[in-house]
């Protein structure tokens, strides 16, 4: 830009030297014709000369440094213009890559997601399993402490039974009976409750 400007001074005080100089010379060396729309004279081929100065001059230091400036400017707007349209087309590469990656993220969870909700369910299904095994050991275990003690407690009842049946007869009879008479005694009552049981 400011190459133009030197330009543009260096044209306008040529002219301007060129403008009011040549015309001095043609006055000088002019004669006294008489003034009219055109003067075939020296004053004429001043003109034309001073006009082709000018339009040398301004071709010279206005019009190619403008028709350069305006192409360099207008290379300068395609380069930004070609910038501007790369960097957008990178934009939606990347909000489309940005897009493609969210999409996979999600898949990803939900994966994660419904493989947790999987493995949730079978540790539930496990433990499940677990606590019936274990309340069925424990039922079991219960039923046959229970039954144990039902034996038991049915061989104590008989041998108390057998023992108050012995005395009873004892008392009845009214005698004393011996060990070995009791001991039959006792395992004829068990084998009769034993029976009805």
């Amino acid at each position: 830009m400011r190459r133009l400007q030197t330009y543009a001074v260096g044209v306008v005080a040529a002219w301007l030297v060129l403008g009011l100089w040549l015309p001095g010379l043609a006055m000088a060396a002019g004669s006294a014709e008489e003034p009219g729309i055109i003067n075939l004279n020296v004053t004429l081929l001043i003109q034309v000369i001073n006009f082709l100065i000018l339009i040398f001059l301004l071709s010279r230091f206005l019009f190619k440094p403008l028709a350069k400036f305006l192409a360099d400017r207008s290379a300068g707007i395609e380069k930004s213009l070609a910038e501007a349209k790369a960097a957008h087309e990178a934009a939606t590469r990347a909000q489309v890559e940005y897009q493609a990656q969210l999409r996979e993220t999600q898949r990803e969870i939900a994966s994660i997601r419904e493989q947790g909700q999987r493995e949730v369910a079978a540790e539930r299904d496990r433990l499940l399993r677990a606590s019936r095994e274990e309340a069925e050991r424990l039922t079991a275990q219960a039923k046959a402490e229970i039954e144990l003690e039902s034996k038991r407690a049915s061989a104590t009842l008989r041998a108390e039974a057998a023992e108050i049946a012995v005395a009873v007869a004892e008392r009845l009879l009214g005698r004393s009976l011996g060990g070995d008479d009791q001991k039959r005694l006792a395992d004829e009552y068990v084998r009769e409750v034993g029976g009805k049981n």
